[in-house]
């Protein structure tokens, strides 16, 4: 319990997390609800002023106000006593009574400290003297430069609940050492032997595949129009991102997938959400839209079958982990293979500094590929 908190407090509180996409919430009415650890968010979209963020309680007696997602939402109501609040947060009417409209003014849903966006991905910040979203980032945005990825079309999301610390689904996204044993499929698309650093400066970790290898599955280059702007080696490399803590990003060469990954209130139970978003002008010239959706359909089946057997994977390691921990047994690191991990766990570590007194923890450069 203390160690949850303290993650809690240090990177969900104190730091900027990805809580979902901007297509989410694209026109005016839209609604997402946000559960990380025993917190809850509403997000809204209202007619002015770009995506907003709340706490979900009400300002009467602290009632959860909504329970799921929706679309041309018009006001959001409290189930409890009918609290109505504006999609701008500010209350609109207590029924039966009629409140003041100076008493109105100071009850309206209370407005998380930071939201901004970046990549089509909403982020959030609850510290109120955050630094920007920009810091974090360091060196991505210029990496990214060339990928339009503002003007994406989500095709399709799913949601997993999985039995395994969120850190484990994380530690698994950039562990690509593991894809022979646990993805055959994948293995043949994406290699392990030409994955690469792609690392530079910011709180993430990065790298590529390149190239792609076309074996007549789904991602193959000649099923849809790749990025416009990318270069010839970009148009046959995946690469991925982890924005510390919490969000993975792979960017194929006409899509994206993105694995939002957060903590609940047990600390071996993890949600995330899976979104496969395609690549403005993915679909090829005179091509129906039957035929586009069938192989977006079938793209989607593949990274869902992908992550699907990643969830097998982080669960076994789960379970193992308790053995290993009564057994006072360590891990050993491959620096070829494992230096994501070491990256992952140095920037834990620096959150862990000022709450626990421990020296900070930087990168091993012996361990990291150049």
């Amino acid at each position: 319990k203390q160690l949850t908190d303290w993650e809690m407090k240090s990177f969900f509180v104190k730091g900027w997390f990805a809580v979902g996409h901007t297509a989410e919430l694209a026109k005016h009415g839209d609604v997402k609800v946000v559960d990380v650890g025993e917190q809850s968010f509403i997000l809204t979209r209202p007619r002015k002023g770009g995506i907003r963020a709340f706490y979900n309680a009400c300002r009467h007696r602290g009632a959860r106000v909504c329970s799921k997602n929706t679309s041309n939402c018009k006001q959001l109501v409290c189930p409890y006593h009918w609290w109505t609040y504006r999609l701008d947060g500010s209350l609109k009417a207590t029924p039966p009574v009629v409140s003041p409209p100076e008493k109105k003014e100071t009850l309206g849903l209370v407005p998380v400290a930071h939201v901004d966006t970046f990549a089509g991905l909403i982020f959030l910040n609850q510290d109120p003297d955050a630094a920007p979203l920009s810091d974090t980032l360091g060196d991505l945005p210029q990496k990214l430069q060339r990928y339009d990825l503002d003007g994406m079309n989500m095709h399709d999301m799913k949601e997993y609940s999985i039995g395994a610390n969120w850190k484990l689904a994380i530690e698994n996204f950039i562990d690509f050492y593991h894809i022979n044993a646990v993805h055959p499929a994948l293995s043949e698309f994406s290699c392990v032997s030409n994955h690469m650093a792609y690392q530079g400066s910011g709180d993430y970790i990065g790298f590529v595949t390149s190239p792609l290898t076309d074996c007549g599955g789904p991602g193959d280059s000649g099923n849809f129009n790749s990025w416009q702007r990318v270069n010839k080696t970009e148009k046959s490399a995946a690469l991925f991102f982890t924005i510390f803590p919490n969000v993975c990003i792979t960017i194929y060469p006409h899509s994206v997938y993105t694995l939002i990954t957060l903590p609940t209130s047990e600390p071996t139970r993890t949600y995330e959400q899976l979104s496969l978003l395609m690549a403005p002008g993915a679909k090829l010239e005179g091509e129906d839209e039957a035929t586009y959706k069938g192989k977006c359909d079938a793209l989607m089946e593949f990274v869902c079958q992908v992550n699907d057997e990643d969830v097998a994977a982080i669960e076994n390691l789960q379970r193992g982990m308790r053995v290993a921990r009564q057994t006072n047994m360590h891990g050993q690191f491959l620096p070829e293979y494992d230096w994501p991990i070491h990256r992952f766990h140095a920037m834990i570590l620096n959150g862990m500094k000022d709450e626990w007194r421990i020296h900070q923890k930087r990168v091993d450069e012996k361990l990291f590929p150049r």
